[in-house]
């Protein structure tokens, strides 16, 4: 049993929400450590304040990608069908080894739908890569460190 597109999506963009939540919280405290008159330099090898800017532009440049990526979900047409693996394809793998895939602009997540696990792909994944314009029966190979997988799209929604 696939789960279905619209409850994956909104799983996906609740758990893109929480990451931002938590980003916007790291920065705040990074940003807060770096202007803190604590970490102001005591000598010319103390780098703390430097360290601290670093860290709050690390996770400034994290929320505005995370707050992209809650935006993507919200905009996305979930009633447009798709006839090849693009950007928004929910995509059930068979062959080497059987999984759910959800296409989407940034990868790494994961969300576990009725004992189903989603995982985000993107198209700078290798696997992204070798799903793109494929359809529903398509075959491919994927090359990875271990060997070559065999894997068949099976259903693209």
């Amino acid at each position: 049993m696939r789960p279905s597109k619209s409850r994956t999506v909104q799983a996906l963009r609740r758990s893109a929400e929480e990451a931002l939540e938590a980003a916007e919280r790291a920065q705040a405290i990074a940003t807060d450590e770096a202007t803190s008159e604590q970490s102001k330099a005591e000598g010319k090898y103390d780098t703390r304040a430097t360290e601290a800017a670093y860290l709050a532009r690390g996770q400034a440049e994290r929320v505005v990608a995370l707050r992209e990526l809650v935006a993507w979900y919200g905009r996305l047409d979930l009633t447009q069908p798709l006839d090849t693996v693009t950007l928004g394809a929910l995509v059930a793998l068979d062959g080497d080894s059987a999984m759910v895939l959800f296409v989407c602009p940034v990868g790494g997540d994961h969300v576990v739908l009725d004992g189903v696990t989603v995982k985000t792909v993107s198209f700078a994944a290798p696997l992204g890569r070798a799903l793109r314009g494929l359809t529903e029966g398509d075959d491919f190979a994927l090359k990875t460190p271990t060997g070559v997988r065999q894997l068949e799209v099976i259903h693209l929604c």
